[in-house]
């Protein structure tokens, strides 16, 4: 499993806060700070995947061969099981307010960056979703399209896991498990391409 590239992403936030505090980089304690701020997301990604694995289990996924009923039957088991492991998952479980902060600072980061026009023109062609909520351990709603995530905004967070993605659904970031098509956490008010903050 892939887990967050800790250098890049603290190098990144290290030189943000160098900057903003007036060019001072001997800063240590904050790259302390922000480390272990990215370790903490790691471990929250990859407790969840051990639950994920659990939840798994006794489950047979479906082949590339599977048929549209046999792929949606496996997502809605896997969702279920998910469901009974984590019951009273909620906002911030995996994005807590340290780990919230960091993110609507690579967020910002990336579209003050060289590439910032080009993703705001990336996410406006991709037709951005709005107009609707999503919560902890809700499926992505069906007939509601999955908002395409800029390349280049990727690039600027942390790497997760193959079977999680990032989704920009309003002003929200989410955390969505792609196989059983469950919302995994969700970061409200961040700043999305479109200027919206």
């Amino acid at each position: 499993m892939r887990f967050v590239r800790t250098t890049a992403v603290i190098a990144a936030f290290a030189v943000g806060i160098a900057v903003e505090a007036g060019g001072q980089a001997s800063q240590n304690p904050p790259v302390n700070r922000d480390s272990a701020i990215s370790a903490d997301f790691s471990k929250r990604v990859g407790d969840y995947m051990k639950l994920r694995q659990k939840a798994q289990s006794g489950l047979i996924a479906p082949k590339n061969t599977a048929s549209a009923q046999q792929i949606a039957a496996y997502q809605h088991q896997l969702a279920a099981k998910i469901r009974d492991l984590r019951p009273n998952a909620a906002p911030g479980d995996i994005f807590t307010p340290e780990i919230a902060t960091l993110f609507h600072h690579l967020v910002r980061q990336a579209m003050n960056s060289p590439d910032g026009e080009k993703i705001r023109k990336s996410y406006t062609r991709a037709e951005p979703v709005h107009g609707i909520r999503l919560d902890v351990n809700q499926a992505y709603p069906d007939g509601i399209p999955l908002q395409s995530m800029p390349p280049s905004l990727l690039l600027n967070l942390p790497q997760l896991p193959k079977e999680l993605e990032y989704r920009f659904v309003g002003r929200e970031l989410v955390l969505r498990d792609i196989a059983a098509n469950l919302i995994v956490d969700v970061l409200p008010n961040i700043t999305t391409p479109d200027g919206s903050s």
